[in-house]
């Protein structure tokens, strides 16, 4: 490395040290923590008036209608401003949060919570989306910016290893309506926070309204590919935070929870420190197959991790990949997708995994409210084998077509039949 980029380098990092950087840094940390904790201990929560079978529908939902409509509340965000959108968003939400708790605190009909429930995951501002297009607007060149986009995401790893950890400690020490209750007051200090740092630093200015159609980002055949890996990391995360808070509640090791949840974050932030590295010595698509593969193999030996020991092992090793994809999955979105739809695509990155954890988590949950422990292992291991299939032959059909194309070099006579764009 030349001193010229070392000193880029150092002043990269010194941009980190800004006012601005420090306390939205802080409020990513805050928001993601207890964004990471509520969904568990929701769970739990509604668990002892409606049992494990409803709490995962009730959850999963939740988590469904915050995948879907992760990419709708992006372009509120991009057309009416950050502040605005964020102020009768948050206030929506935690409205809608707080009636949750009293309608399980006096034991309301499941489907009444159900409602309520929906009502705050179709107002929940999307904090991620706009932390992310909010480093732009707090640092100034391109190194700064890198460098505050990769803190940005083991700060984000790091918070689902605080979240999980933090909601079991809770439900540990509090009653499990107690430990909701202060999860929303925590909710509701770092939506202010946010609120009062939009105002201050004129974060999110409007953008044009441009697109292709209805459709947005998924017009585009990319975003699909970009999407396969983390469909399949996302129904290996749902099974996972509903099969945990389950088994550690029936064999009454409820001490466990935040720990083994935890786990997957763990290896999160190692694979995340340790991507950055490892010298990048594949393409960018290929090293994107390869980390798919690289976390669907423990998780095929779920089925085998009846001991809590031998299932926190292997959420660990397949943690290792989890960060990593999703740092390619955003340089791809970079480098692959339109700029005018980038900050939809962002968002898509997001939500392709919580669609799909919100379905796996139902079909989890009605497993082990019939305590069918071994069947819900199973069907974790069988997505994990059917997704390593995928990227096998995914990995294989790049191979051909690269050797194809290295052994065809373009000429004159071997042009394409149809134009290229």
């Amino acid at each position: 490395m030349t001193l010229l980029a070392v000193r880029t380098s150092l002043s990269a990092l010194r941009s980190l040290a800004t006012p601005a950087v420090l306390r939205l840094m802080g409020i990513a940390l805050l928001s993601r923590t207890v964004i990471a904790a509520l969904p568990i201990v929701l769970l739990v929560c509604m668990a002892g008036p409606y049992g494990y079978g409803i709490a995962a529908v009730v959850n999963g939902t939740y988590v469904l209608v915050l995948a879907l409509l992760g990419p709708l509340r992006g372009r509120v965000v991009d057309r009416v401003g950050q502040l605005r959108a964020f102020t009768v968003m948050g206030l929506s939400a935690i409205t809608f949060m707080a009636m949750v708790a009293v309608s399980v605190d006096n034991v309301w009909p499941w489907w009444a919570t159900l409602v309520l429930v929906l009502g705050a995951g179709l107002t929940t501002p999307p904090f991620n989306a706009a932390l992310r297009t909010s480093w732009r607007q707090v640092v100034a060149g391109k190194e700064a910016l890198a460098v505050a986009h990769s803190t940005d995401s083991i700060v984000e790893e790091l918070c689902f290893v605080l979240g999980p950890a933090g909601a079991g400690l809770l439900i540990v020490l509090l009653e499990p309506k107690q430990a909701y209750a202060l999860t929303v007051a925590v909710y509701t200090l770092s939506t202010l926070s946010y609120l009062y740092m939009a105002r201050r630093y004129r974060l999110g200015t409007k953008a044009t309204a441009t697109g292709h159609g209805w459709l947005g980002a998924l017009a585009q055949p990319k975003m699909y590919q970009i999407m396969i890996p983390l469909v399949v990391m996302g129904c290996l995360l749902g099974g996972v935070s509903i099969y945990v808070p389950a088994v550690t509640q029936a064999r009454g090791q409820l001490i466990w929870l935040g720990p083994l949840l935890a786990m997957i974050s763990v290896g999160g932030v190692i694979g995340g420190v340790a991507y950055g590295l490892v010298p990048n010595t594949h393409g960018l698509w290929r090293k994107y197959r390869l980390l798919g593969v690289g976390l669907v193999l423990p998780a095929c030996l779920l089925l085998f991790a009846d001991a809590l020991w031998a299932l926190g092992a292997l959420l660990v090793l397949s943690g290792l990949f989890v960060t990593p994809l999703y740092i390619s999955a955003y340089l791809l979105v970079d480098k692959e997708i339109d700029g005018h739809v980038k900050h939809e695509a962002n968002v898509w990155v997001g939500s392709s995994a919580n669609i799909a954890n919100g379905v796996t988590a139902m079909a989890v949950g009605a497993l082990v409210a019939g305590q069918n422990w071994w069947a819900a292992r199973v069907l974790l291991s069988t997505v994990a084998a059917i997704g390593l299939a995928g990227f096998v032959i995914w990995l294989k059909r790049s191979r051909i077509a690269r050797v194809t194309s290295e052994s065809h070099p373009s000429h004159p006579d071997n042009l394409p039949l149809l134009p290229r764009r």
